[in-house]
């Protein structure tokens, strides 16, 4: 079993790496997870940002907009380097609540204003959503999973629960992000939306945010999947 901290060193980002900043609804899992990447390549800098004052979508956006945006804000986001921030948020109830909304058309606007704001910089998505319906652990499955459950049932049980009852011993945040590739193929096969583009069970956008991060770290995952071999 790969044990990721043990067998791979974390190594410090350069003065020119590509920073991901990741606000999320978790203070656990979603941590536990982006921890994984954190420190694999030195052009990469993974930086997690979990909740605060609740874990609504707009909770969310304005833990964002003081922490990156504010006159206080802890972090630059480098639009030169094209740095991305990713509101990695759960279906529940935030859709018919009207709470995803407002949050993706502050990102489209945002987006928008990146070469009005910043001379000789072009507007490009650098902020983002990635909606999992009906939450992050759905990401999770698709990594040793290749097709929706059949299973769930949601009056009966979390899908958290479910998670654990079909990967035995649950899922390991040392080894299984390894798989991060499968899980992009797999969440991108299963990916639909309803007639509205609303996002359908079962179906998760982290396979954009994966994609991205894979782009910086796939020749370290492929010497951490030999080991697996």
């Amino acid at each position: 079993m790969i044990e990721r901290r043990r067998d791979y060193g974390k190594k410090n980002p350069s003065r020119d790496a590509h920073k991901v900043y990741i606000v999320c609804e978790g203070k656990v899992t979603e941590p536990n997870y982006f921890r994984f990447f954190e420190g694999l390549s030195s052009n990469l800098q993974v930086i997690t940002i979990p909740p605060s004052d609740g874990t609504d979508p707009l909770k969310l956006l304005e833990r964002a907009k003081q922490i990156l945006i504010g006159k206080d804000r802890e972090y630059d986001v480098e639009y030169a380097h094209r740095d991305t921030v990713w509101f990695v948020i759960d279906t529940d109830t935030w859709e018919t609540e009207g709470k995803i909304t407002p949050l993706r058309k502050f990102c489209s606007t945002k987006n928008k204003s990146i070469s009005k704001e910043f001379d000789e910089i072009k507007s490009y998505p650098a902020w983002n959503v990635a909606q999992s319906n009906p939450c992050f652990e759905i990401w999770l499955y698709y990594h040793l999973m290749e097709s929706p459950p059949e299973d769930y049932d949601s009056t009966k049980e979390r899908f958290k629960t479910y998670l654990d009852r079909v990967l035995p011993g649950g899922f390991n945040y040392d080894r299984h992000p390894v798989f991060i590739e499968d899980a992009i193929h797999n969440a991108k096969v299963n990916f639909k939306t309803d007639k509205d583009g609303k996002i359908t069970l079962f179906s998760t956008e982290m396979h954009l945010l994966g994609t991205e991060i894979l782009g910086f770290v796939k020749r370290e995952l492929s010497k951490l999947k030999n080991k697996l071999s």
